[in-house]
């Protein structure tokens, strides 16, 4: 997983940009691509690559504040974006006049990476339940 932090001067936020799930060692398991999402003043703009033969979902979520007060956040969460099977996705969001992107966060699944991790989950779930006797 590729991480990017950098502290603000004089404020202890902290940006924070994910992009996609770790590579699946897996052979034949694309993992899609938003390392090309970036700021531009006040817009975020996601862009994505599916190189997988299966669709998959590209979840968002950002927060976006004024410069001079940190204490005033705007929160969006925008998950389930539709990516294609071996296509682009590109979103643009705006935070408004005066205000900025202060952290982002994409994580971006195609549809063998859920079922992959949906029946992990299930057997995580299985085995609890039979450990406490359910």
């Amino acid at each position: 997983m590729k991480r990017i932090a950098a502290v603000l001067s004089g404020s202890a936020i902290v940006a924070l940009a994910v992009t996609g799930p770790p590579a699946s060692a897996e052979p034949g398991l694309a993992s899609i691509d938003c390392s090309a999402t970036h700021t531009e003043g006040s817009q975020l703009i996601v862009d994505c690559f599916n190189p997988d033969l299966v669709p998959g979902v590209v979840d968002v979520f950002y927060v976006c504040s004024t410069p001079l007060d940190f204490n005033r956040q705007i929160v969006f969460d925008e998950p389930g974006n539709p990516i294609g099977a071996g296509s682009n996705l590109r979103l643009v969001r705006d935070c408004g006049p005066e205000q900025v992107v202060v952290t982002r966060q994409i994580l971006a699944f195609t549809q063998r990476q859920q079922d992959d991790q949906s029946a992990r989950q299930q057997q995580i779930r299985e085995q609890r339940d039979r450990a406490a006797g359910r």
